[in-house]
């Protein structure tokens, strides 16, 4: 992964927000055709952003768009999104981790539609892509140099 502030890219997302994170290094050795697109987006994180900060948002978004009818959009995915918040923001973070891997194997599989399922895809990679940031989190620190927001996330409506 590249450092904050070197004009390179950081990690990528394929897939769109059911993809998953790939780190840069990884990354760069995948040709296109190699990568399972599935809504054919690919997009490219700075390395001067914040991975978790990110995931945070997209998750938030995730939750707010499931249609709420069965247990794991209703309960599960809302869980994860306010976990990963708090691993998304520097300081303590007690279970919130251990939670999320936790609850993300609880969700995936039992929903009534694949919306859990590419969710819970996104949370496993950036668990995994961004753990060292994660660490990073925990102990109150950063390493982004800018945390204004990046992913196109619409406003929940109301």
């Amino acid at each position: 992964m590249a450092g904050p502030g070197h004009g390179r890219p950081g990690p990528d997302a394929r897939g769109a927000y059911h993809g998953t994170w790939i780190p840069t290094a990884e990354a760069a050795q995948l040709g296109l055709s190699a990568a399972t697109l599935g809504a054919g987006v690919l997009a490219v994180l700075p390395a001067d952003r914040c991975g978790p900060a990110e995931t945070a948002r997209v998750l938030r978004y995730l939750a707010l768009e499931s249609a709420g009818q069965c247990g794991p959009c209703l309960n599960g995915l809302p869980r994860i999104a306010a976990a990963f918040r708090t691993l998304a923001a520097s300081g303590p973070q007690g279970t919130a981790r251990d939670d999320v891997a936790r609850w993300a194997g609880l969700v995936e599989g039992r929903g009534a539609c694949h919306h859990p399922d590419g969710t819970v895809r996104l949370v496993r990679s950036a668990l995994t892509t961004f753990a060292a940031e994660l660490d990073a989190h925990a102990r109150g620190l950063c390493t982004a140099t800018d945390r204004t927001p990046l992913l196109p996330v619409p406003e929940h409506r109301s």
